[in-house]
């Protein structure tokens, strides 16, 4: 019987201690899986709510010439603007400047690590999706959005929300949507938006197909 305790209580002691050493790990991966989940959860329901159009994990060639590929991980066709929004999510709080082209982590460990900034790599996205579907940038349709974690640290510098681009934290997001769906502009036509969401769904799928038939 005491052997049985001793036995049980290693275990218990093991698992406790595998979960300190990986508890960030374990921790960013619950957190990234769930949080791409919630957003896509809070778009639908207000698509759903709103009656707007909202397409998912659309993807879009970048680079005719090289075939590039990458991938949105939202578009939403509402009344008055063309949503393009990705998630971003990391612990931590990051630094630098929105028009840099990385930007910088400091971890709870005190690490440093620098990435890609998501903001411009998506307001180029959102470009090319203006260009690929013939819609002047200055026609101010497109709004491209970065949604951040809300337990990342973010300092004004960074944070941004003026007409064309926003970068801000996920509970903010419908909000805002709501907000500048009042904005004193005209209608987009809904066979308009209709035949949007068509061209770029059908693009999409030509581009999942031959990125498939690559791999095999």
């Amino acid at each position: 019987m005491v052997g049985l305790i001793i036995l049980i209580s290693s275990i218990v002691i093991l698992i406790l201690m595998l979960i300190i050493l990986f508890f960030e790990k374990i921790g960013s991966f619950f957190n990234k899986h769930f949080y791409h989940k919630k957003v896509y959860k809070q778009l639908a329901l207000f698509a759903e709510e709103e009656d707007h159009l909202l397409l998912n994990d659309v993807a879009i060639a970048v680079n005719e010439f090289d075939n590039k590929v990458a991938f949105l991980d939202h578009i939403l066709l509402a009344d008055k603007y063309i949503y393009v929004i990705s998630s971003f999510t990391a612990e931590g709080g990051i630094y630098g400047n929105n028009d840099d082209e990385t930007l910088f982590l400091k971890t709870s460990k005190n690490g440093v690590k620098t990435f890609a900034n998501p903001i411009l790599i998506n307001e180029r996205r959102t470009l090319q999706l203006e260009k690929s579907l013939s819609i002047l940038h200055q026609n101010k349709i497109f709004v491209s959005v970065v949604v951040y974690n809300p337990s990342l640290i973010v300092p004004s510098s960074i944070a941004k929300r003026d007409q064309s681009s926003w970068f801000l934290p996920l509970d903010d997001l419908i909000k805002t949507i709501k907000i500048a769906e009042k904005d004193d502009v005209g209608d987009l036509p809904h066979d308009k938006t209709e035949e949007w969401l068509k061209s770029i769904k059908t693009t999409s799928d030509h581009i999942k197909v031959d990125l498939a038939k690559m791999k095999n």
